[in-house]
């Protein structure tokens, strides 16, 4: 077991004999507020060993008695980022300090020790939803905003109705395939797999067939006062949009909110042809957030869409070596004709991108303009050029169920 004594504080990995029980009642109190027993029920099965929670790379901080301080949980998924590359991710999950154990300094080192480890254990960047104004103590900054809509019954088509099978706790494989089919190439999603995205907590989910009985669409829904909510979908924009309208009537509902919706996906565009509300919601350092761990890792798996977006563009006969550097890392894209080869930076360069803000830049938060004059990168020689083309904008987004 991974521990270390930090100002009065043993802070280690949690051991699912040992602690599960009481993570399972902490979490519920903390982020449920209370200690159901079907809060405890889903959240114990959050934990279960085997499943996503990564037990040895969580970290928590103990008191002398046993008793649990801290904890910072970390999930393992894969994080599209461009049309190719899947970024080994650390999701940290379930972060808090017990109220009585508060002040004390005791999460920032809890966080630092979980942190130290993640480059070692072979991550290429991590993800957290957080607070405001808290974790850039530790180099996370955010991600990408929240994009929702909102339609009244009224606006949307009346379209014959479709036979629709609903499915509760456990998804469908077939809709499971559908949905890393509809998200492929869209920066800012998970790969659901190996236990990610298996069991529903408060959704319940509907899909429908084609004529031969595959799978062609789904959405799954939550009612929320007198809205409902479609928490995530795939299919066709207008089939979706009807299997919407037919939930509504269904459900007695005058108005439907989609939120997290990826901005690019086909549903988005088309309910911008329509009478909707778009309700973008952004934070300075709060709600999705990320951070680099290991540039070189990261770059080495981005160099199929660098090579495109290079060859596609009007630089592609330039040659020369580009410096990344986020003031902890760097590295040297070296490029020669449309090519491009990662290694570690020795001889200076004047093309450079430089600064915290390159986490941002290698998920498309921004464009490179926008995060220079936000501060958070400064560019030399060709860098900015260079940056434009490979690392554009992409408008990443991520599904409410996948959220951690």
């Amino acid at each position: 077991m991974a521990e270390g004594f930090v100002g009065g504080l043993r802070v280690c990995a949690p051991e699912p004999t040992l602690h599960l029980s009481a993570l399972a009642r902490l979490i519920s109190e903390t982020f449920w507020g209370g200690t159901e027993e079907s809060t405890l029920a889903t959240v114990g099965d959050a934990l279960r060993p085997g499943g996503s929670y990564n037990w040895q790379g969580s970290r928590i901080g103990c008191m002398d008695d046993g008793a649990i301080a801290t904890h910072a949980g970390l999930i393992d998924f894969r994080l599209r980022v461009g049309s190719q590359a899947q970024l080994h991710a650390a999701g940290l999950c379930a972060i808090f300090t017990v109220e009585a154990y508060r002040r004390r300094g005791w999460m920032r080192r809890t966080m630092n020790d979980l942190l130290t480890c993640l480059s070692p254990a072979g991550y290429d960047i991590s993800l957290l939803y957080g607070i405001d104004d808290f974790y850039h103590h530790f180099d996370y900054r955010r991600a990408w905003p929240e994009h929702r809509f909102e339609v009244a019954i009224a606006d949307l088509p009346a379209v014959r109705s479709v036979s629709l099978e609903g499915f509760e706790e456990q998804y469908p494989e077939a809709v499971v395939e559908l949905s890393n089919r509809h998200q492929h190439a869209r920066t800012g999603t998970v790969v659901r797999e190996g236990g990610w995205f298996t069991k529903l907590v408060e959704d319940r989910g509907h899909l429908w067939r084609n004529a031969v009985g595959d799978v062609i669409g789904y959405v799954l829904t939550r009612l929320n006062d007198e809205q409902l909510l479609v928490t995530d979908h795939a299919g066709d924009a207008d089939e979706v949009l009807g299997v919407i309208r037919q939930l509504m009537d269904s459900t007695d509902r005058q108005k439907v909110r989609l939120p997290s919706i990826s901005p690019r996906c086909e549903l988005a565009q088309r309910l911008r042809r329509m009478n909707s509300r778009e309700i973008v919601q952004h934070q300075h350092n709060g709600g999705a957030l990320v951070r680099l761990v290991n540039l070189h890792t990261t770059m080495q798996k981005l160099i199929p869409d660098l090579e495109v977006r290079l060859r596609e563009s009007a630089w592609s006969d330039w040659n020369g070596h580009l410096r990344l550097d986020n003031d902890e890392q760097s590295v040297d894209l070296q490029i020669a004709a449309g090519r491009v080869a990662v290694a570690a930076s020795t001889d200076s360069t004047p093309h450079e991108v430089n600064g915290p803000g390159l986490a941002q830049l290698v998920i498309g938060t921004d464009d490179v303009g926008s995060l220079v004059e936000e501060g958070g990168l400064a560019v030399h020689g060709d860098g900015a050029r260079l940056a434009e083309v490979m690392l554009p904008m992409q408008h990443p987004s991520m599904p409410e169920p996948d959220h951690f």
